[in-house]
């Protein structure tokens, strides 16, 4: 297979896959949609050979690539849960949807409010004063304090700021969950 045959093959997969991302964000976007982990199973595995197959090389239908131990194959396998975060990531990405959920706690004095928001081991908390426009936010890990910021902006600018913190993080810690020792 010559090099022209191999990039105009890698040109045409890759314009399918962006086609189908395409379609995906069109069809999907604004629907609370979420794929079960059989079918994430099978799109990663669908991906990755159509990653593989771009780079022109081909493997049995059967061949399940998150297995390989091949760097090629595994970069593939890489790519494909890369793009499948990344459009889950573009399908939840709505401005109209709040992802922490506050919960109203006992103020601590008549001029701030105090909220909370608990996932799993991970605290949030919003203490906020009316009368200053004053927000604060903490995430804590169990005991261990993560993230602070004290603005004077409101309860809702606070909560995107610590959305995006939030979202960072997680993927920061995806990142270090795929390293190998």
């Amino acid at each position: 297979m010559g090099i022209g045959h191999w990039s105009s093959r890698a040109i045409a997969e890759s314009s399918r896959i962006k086609t189908f991302t395409t379609k995906v964000n069109s069809t999907l976007r604004g629907k609370d949609m979420e794929l079960g982990y059989f079918q994430k199973d099978v799109l990663i595995e669908k991906l990755a050979k159509k990653f593989y197959a771009i780079q022109g090389y081909v493997v049995p239908e059967s061949y399940r690539m998150q297995s390989a131990t091949h760097p090629a194959e595994r970069a593939c396998v890489a790519m494909a849960i890369n793009a499948i975060e990344e459009v889950e990531f573009e399908l939840a990405d709505d401005d109209d949807t709040e992802i922490i959920k506050w919960q109203r706690g006992q103020s601590l004095s008549q001029e701030c409010q105090y909220y909370f928001c608990k996932y799993e081991k991970f605290t949030l908390t919003l203490l906020t004063s009316p009368h200053t426009n004053m927000t604060r936010v903490e995430v804590y890990l169990e005991n261990t304090k993560l993230y602070v910021s004290e603005k004077a902006i409101s309860p809702q600018e606070a909560t995107e700021e610590l959305q995006d913190f939030v979202t960072t993080l997680a993927a920061q810690l995806e990142t270090l969950n795929r390293i190998e020792f």
